[in-house]
């Protein structure tokens, strides 16, 4: 590995992805929910990512988000070569992408920037030296406006501790390899495997050798790599990262997985009771990510907490506007954060969702529909933007449409494999992004096209898709080889998505009003 790279996987570049939390939209309505005043994103607004990758998240929030002035940050300069063109292409005027090390920003480069209203991170934290952990630390301190808000998200514990073993095993072999990182990660879980088998390995390594075959298995060499591979790789306690961010007046505001902000779901009332006899608000959180059994924090800070009157909490999420995200199911049931199933009271959520269907509406219209003893709007929101079935709708400005649009032009449709990957698109009306997967993708594109899509045609273009990428079509966890099966399988699959999906992608706005649905 060069030694720019100061640990750092460098010579393959990271995985794309847009994550969610790191949107103002979604770093808002986590502090909301937990009753802390956020910064107003409606009007302009300055936002820095911390190692932006290859710009997909910060392009997106640029495109949908054009009142805000957008800088994005990473060392790699193939990252920021890409991110650049991208943003030109799609004339994205708010959003300058930096090639800066963390340690950069200690010096006049990090003093040029503005003043932020919010800071993210995300796969930042546990994969870097505990010395750019302080650089960033001092950038927020100097750079973050009183009452901003910063998102940050690490590996934790004690979720990985029965990985660490693993990840030793998994790096040291893959320095064997004097081969490129993704190369080397694929030869390094080979090698698991086989001392696997020879039984060189315990059976208590079962759960975490499973985690890296799996991704190895399905090729996601790269993502092992930059997952695995780090020198510096080091999951950490929710009270040790509280701390280094008390160093620049941080305080939690919440967590961005929505669910983990309602104690009564998950802990039962003794559980509360001896967690709130707790004096450390540190050492109470790291004690739920014990019960939780918790791998991956994701959460809000903010400088300066403000609390708001719960009132005042209520009006706020009264007013906003939900749409669907996902077709209602036939019983609605949540995964608690520690696993375990929950069902909200059907006679509350079926009119409720029923409404949903027909398009998106204000919380307080939902909270009228009959009979709801009890509910607020805080419940009402978390339960269900925390299960992802719903999230914030509001109508976007022309200009957010435009640049959108000019973004997502950019998607190459064929770029290969067309069968297996996933493709995020800017959905101005949410604020963020919305994941297209394989299948999902020749019908965006009709109906992108103004077309009415047809689901045998759809079928038979996906079939010689897979047929073309050596791709198997799998069917309730096992691939099917049968031609015919194959294709009615498919037939089924998009007739479903033509029936129940192409009217959410309406109501979101990402695809053009018109025939098919």
């Amino acid at each position: 590995m060069e030694e720019w790279g100061g640990g750092y996987v460098t010579d393959i570049e990271y995985v794309d992805g847009f994550y969610v939390d790191q949107s103002p939209r979604w770093m808002t309505l986590t502090a909301t929910l937990n009753g802390v005043h956020a910064p107003d994103f409606s009007g302009r607004f300055a936002y820095c990512e911390l190692g932006c990758g290859r710009g997909v998240t910060s392009s997106i929030l640029a495109a949908v988000h054009p009142q805000g002035q957008f800088h994005a940050i990473d060392f790699h300069p193939a990252h920021i070569a890409f991110a650049r063109d991208q943003a030109l292409s799609a004339g994205l005027g708010n959003l300058a992408f930096h090639e800066l090390s963390f340690a950069d920003l200690a010096g006049p480069a990090g003093d040029a920037l503005p003043m932020f209203d919010a800071i993210t991170m995300h796969g930042v934290w546990s994969w870097v030296a505990p010395e750019l952990q302080d650089a960033i630390v001092a950038f927020i301190d100097k750079r973050l406006k009183p009452g901003g808000l910063v998102y940050v998200s690490y590996n934790a514990l004690p979720g990985w501790s029965s990985i660490a073993p693993m990840q030793r095993l998994m790096r040291e072999l893959a320095s064997l390899a004097f081969a490129r990182s993704d190369v080397a990660a694929g030869r390094a879980a080979a090698m698991i495997r086989s001392l696997a088998e020879a039984k060189i390995l315990p059976d208590s390594t079962d759960a975490s050798r499973k985690r890296i075959l799996e991704l190895a298995g399905k090729g996601h060499l790269a993502y092992l790599a930059h997952e695995y591979l780090n020198e510096h790789w080091r999951p950490v306690y929710h009270l040790d990262v509280a701390r280094a961010l008390g160093k620049a007046k941080l305080s939690l505001a919440g967590s961005t997985d929505l669910l983990r902000n309602f104690h009564n779901v998950t802990y039962s009332a003794e559980q509360r009771d001896l967690l709130a006899a707790v004096p450390s608000p540190e050492l109470r959180e790291t004690l739920r990510d014990f019960h939780d059994d918790v791998w991956f924090r994701r959460d809000v800070y903010v400088r300066g907490e403000r609390r708001m009157p719960a009132s005042r909490r209520e009006e706020i999420l009264a007013d906003l506007r939900l749409t669907l995200k996902k077709a209602p199911p036939e019983t609605f049931e949540i995964t608690r954060p520690d696993g375990a199933s929950w069902q909200p009271e059907p006679l509350i959520f079926r009119p409720i969702l029923a409404a949903l269907a027909e398009g998106p509406c204000r919380v307080a219209d939902l909270m009228a529909l009959g009979e709801i003893p009890g509910v607020s709007a805080v419940e009402l929101v978390g339960v269900l933007v925390g299960s992802g079935l719903a999230t914030v709708f509001d109508r976007p400005s022309p200009e957010a449409v435009q640049a959108s649009d000019r973004l997502n032009a950019l998607i190459d449709m064929r770029e290969s494999p067309r069968t297996t990957r996933s493709t995020v698109i800017a959905a101005p009306a949410l604020g963020a992004a919305v994941s297209l997967s394989g299948l999902d993708l020749g019908l965006y594109e009709d109906l992108q096209k103004g077309g009415a899509p047809d689901a045998e045609d759809l079928a038979r273009r996906y079939a010689i898709l897979c047929q073309e990428e050596s791709a198997s079509f799998v069917l309730e966890g096992k691939p099917v080889e049968d031609p015919a099966e194959v294709h009615a399988a498919l037939v089924r699959e998009y007739a479903e998505r033509i029936d129940r999906v192409i009217p959410l992608w309406r109501m979101m706005g990402i695809v053009p009003n018109g025939p098919g649905g």
